[in-house]
């Protein structure tokens, strides 16, 4: 098997598409590499990865335009050409074995948070997620959350963190 991984900023959020009558989900990640050479000059490639994953799943909400994955699976090489200006051009396509979700370019979420009745310290994971807010099933929707700077966020019961915005602060 071929495998490729990638780490890089989505191009646009994630569509999901049907053929056949299977659901599938398509994204593009772009991977910037950047270097510098013995003259001072600095150079900067990006290599486009168009991706494919089975399904529409739950992890979809989270793939927006500009959010970092990490992205690994097997590995096809296509030769097309290009409409654009009539060229023979290669593109690469994963498919997609597992996604990770890094961050995004503007990820302000802290990684710790503090109970809003309690004060009890939440160490927020990655994928702003804590396994210390998940409840047991017909208790509290919601877990009330602050940072150090005051700044209100939510957990939900699954564990799942957002930030209070004053649209839905009244709720």
């Amino acid at each position: 098997m071929l495998k490729t991984t990638v780490i890089g900023y989505l191009g646009a959020d994630a569509q999901v598409q049907v053929s056949n009558g299977k659901e599938f989900t398509t994204l593009r990640v772009a991977h910037t590499s950047k270097w510098t050479d013995a003259s001072g000059t600095v150079h900067e490639e990006t290599t486009w990865v168009d991706c494919i994953m089975n399904g529409a799943g739950k992890v979809n909400e989270f793939l927006k335009k500009g959010q970092l994955v990490y992205v690994s699976g097997s590995t096809s090489l296509r030769v097309y050409s290009s409409a654009k200006d009539r060229c023979m051009k290669a593109g690469l396509t994963i498919n997609v074995q597992s996604i990770e979700l890094l961050g995004a370019k503007s990820d302000d979420m802290p990684t710790v948070l503090y109970k809003k009745d309690t004060g009890e310290e939440i160490k927020v994971k990655r994928f702003y997620h804590s396994d210390e807010c998940v409840q047991p099933l017909n208790t509290d929707p919601a877990t009330p959350l602050v940072s150090k700077n005051g700044k209100e966020y939510q957990a939900s019961a699954t564990g799942w963190i957002t930030a209070v915005t004053n649209d839905n602060a009244n709720e």
